[in-house]
């Protein structure tokens, strides 16, 4: 048990060590080549990576590309030196995560420790409301939904979420403040 326990925070703090050192590659073929090892290396794990990162990356690079045309400046290498440190960073941490017991690789700190086990409790009870939601749903309805129906359910969805969000946030915020994290 020990011996996981050291495994798991050296490869957490080797996990910090390279998303750093990623930030200074500044070659594309470097990145590009991390990118092609880590799809052979876990396809699944690269299709969740580019589900992760796909809005996010969409936005800056449109956002990007505008600027680009406005001042007239080449804008090519800059998105694909972004786009694939992003994804590089995001497939190195959802594979080292996956691997590792969070909990025993930051247990040097109890502050991070507590604060892990309240973010995966948060998690989680958000995760079982939404398979609820999904269960209620499916139990109610014969048929797909039409257009109208589902945005409702998808409104009335985000309302529960938005609403059980702010209230655990004052609940949470409570217990840290009651533990000393901060004033």
């Amino acid at each position: 048990k020990g011996c996981k326990k050291l495994r798991d925070k050296i490869l957490f703090f080797a996990l910090i060590a390279f998303i750093v050192s990623l930030t200074f590659v500044q070659d594309v073929k470097i990145l590009l080549s991390l990118g092609v090892m880590f799809v052979i290396l876990s396809y699944k794990i690269a299709i969740k990576s580019i589900k992760a990162i796909l809005l996010f990356n969409v936005s800056v690079s449109l956002g990007y590309i505008i600027q680009s045309f406005v001042l007239n400046e080449e804008f090519y290498s800059f998105l694909a030196l972004f786009n694939l440190r992003v994804f590089d960073i995001t497939f190195s941490t959802l594979y080292i995560a996956s691997r590792i017991n969070l909990i025993n690789a930051i247990s040097f700190s109890k502050s991070l420790r507590f604060l892990l086990s309240a973010t995966l409790s948060q998690i989680e009870s958000f995760k079982k409301s939404y398979e609820d939601f999904m269960l209620a749903l499916k139990s109610r309805s014969v048929k797909k939904l039409k257009e109208r129906k589902a945005k409702e359910f998808i409104s009335s969805m985000f309302y529960f979420f938005l609403k059980k969000s702010l209230h655990n946030s004052k609940e949470r915020s409570l217990a840290l403040k009651a533990r000393g994290f901060f004033d």
